[in-house]
């Protein structure tokens, strides 16, 4: 695991029926890998001034078990799988309780994300090119045991060549 943070489902979170919206994971898992990034000495505003960062290219969000206002979850970050120039993150949501109080996985958020150059544009927008995952960066995810470096390309998750 990279890192966890425990969370209660607030107003901000639920939609008028008081169940969770359905973008809110997206959103903690954002915050996840922001947090993590920047202990790991590489914050966000830091990478985008060194011309470097990690877009989205594909997410996947799957919701097990309601979530409502007031719920209590544990956040857990962990890598995935690590290419060339992508790698994946997987953002567990844990806090629904079963009959016997155990917890239970609520919803499971996926992303891949492309490591790229970033060229800013004059008249606003950027140019991105895909780099190879920098040492520091494929280091930190190697460093989850839940990592699974993929030495040979396959599929195409998010830009690997």
């Amino acid at each position: 695991m990279l890192i966890e943070r425990e969370w209660r489902v607030t107003m901000a979170d639920v939609d008028a029926a008081g169940i969770l919206y359905y973008a809110s994971p997206l959103r903690w898992a954002e915050m996840l890998l922001g947090e993590w990034l920047e202990r790991s000495g590489h914050n966000l505003s830091s990478m985008f001034a060194a011309g470097e960062a990690t877009p989205a290219a594909a997410v996947t969000i799957r919701y097990l078990v309601p979530l409502s206002l007031d719920d209590h979850c544990s956040l857990r970050l962990s890598a995935g799988r690590i290419g060339k120039t992508s790698f994946t993150v997987r953002c567990a949501v844990w806090g629904a309780r079963d009959d016997w109080g155990d917890e239970r996985l609520a919803v499971e958020v996926e992303s891949t994300h492309t490591y790229v150059s970033l060229a800013r544009r004059p008249g606003g927008g950027a140019e991105l090119a895909k780099q190879p995952l920098p040492v520091w960066l494929r280091q930190a995810l190697d460093g989850d045991p839940d990592a699974i470096a993929d030495g040979a390309e396959g599929d195409d998750l998010g830009g690997d060549e």
